[in-house]
């Protein structure tokens, strides 16, 4: 089996929305959203997303998707059984947390540079404030996925 797979059209929409209202800024940004069908963890602690920047050789791979010569500037993957079990909201939340992650700087010549951004405290501060009405949203997903993994 396949380990990552296409995200789901209802996904790719809920992240066409959250790119558009929480950062205007990425909309040329060249972005593969995928699902991630195998459990991740990350010092012990379970993985929902990850944004990473992709090698040459992805980036060869997505070419004809990407419809240029680049492919795609950054993968973002997600587990798949969180998604299929939690609400609209927090799949939001994930997804705006990943995409926290992804920082494109001008250089002076205009050529655009690609990096990815680590959390300035263990979440972002823009998230710990978004997250006001659910502060505990992050154990509560938590707590669903280990019980969906056991």
């Amino acid at each position: 089996m396949i380990r990552y797979e296409e995200v789901s059209e209802h996904c790719f929409q809920l992240a066409l929305k959250v790119i558009e209202q929480y950062f205007p800024d990425l909309e040329d940004v060249k972005i593969k959203f995928l699902f991630d069908t195998k459990k991740r963890t990350h010092g012990g602690r379970l993985v929902l997303g990850k944004c990473q920047k992709p090698n040459e050789l992805l980036k060869h791979f997505t070419v004809p998707e990407a419809k240029d010569n680049d492919g795609y500037q950054y993968v973002i993957t997600l587990d798949k059984m969180v998604f299929d079990n939690i609400s609209d909201d927090d799949r939001i939340r994930i997804i705006r947390h990943e995409l926290r992650h992804v920082d494109v700087d001008v250089e002076i010549e205009k050529e655009k540079k690609y990096k990815i951004l680590p959390h300035n405290i263990e979440d972002f501060v823009e998230e710990i404030q978004l997250n006001l009405d659910d502060p505990d949203w992050a154990r509560r997903v938590g707590a669903i996925t280990r019980k969906l993994y056991k």
